[in-house]
């Protein structure tokens, strides 16, 4: 595995759970780890994540949409939903690409 990408939350109990995969995954030798946030409402989100989560690296902050959660509800993909979302899933995607190691064919 090249990269693991921990997906968080703002709030200390997603931060903790954050902190204890990344624990898992150095322990089974997984080195590069990143964070993609989720459900960010403010700019206060944002920062509370960043100024707790100095060892992560960011791939990319998705803001918090009712209309993801009506997907979820309603048992459909959120993209069917909300079309505004997949600017910052590329981006996140894009971020990931870069940071993959590939290795000798």
């Amino acid at each position: 595995m090249d990269q693991l990408i921990v997906v968080v939350e703002p709030g200390r109990r997603s931060i903790q759970t954050a902190y204890r995969i990344k624990d898992l995954a150095k322990d089974i030798g997984i080195e590069n780890i990143v964070a993609a946030a989720n459900k960010i409402r403010t700019d206060s989100d944002r920062e509370f994540l960043i100024s707790n989560m100095p060892d992560f690296q960011f791939l990319g902050f998705i803001p918090y949409e009712e209309k993801i959660v009506e997907a979820d509800l309603a048992n459909v993909s959120p993209f069917d939903f909300n079309k505004d979302i997949l600017p910052q899933i590329k981006k996140i995607a894009e971020k990931m690409e870069e940071k993959i190691e590939y290795g000798p064919d």
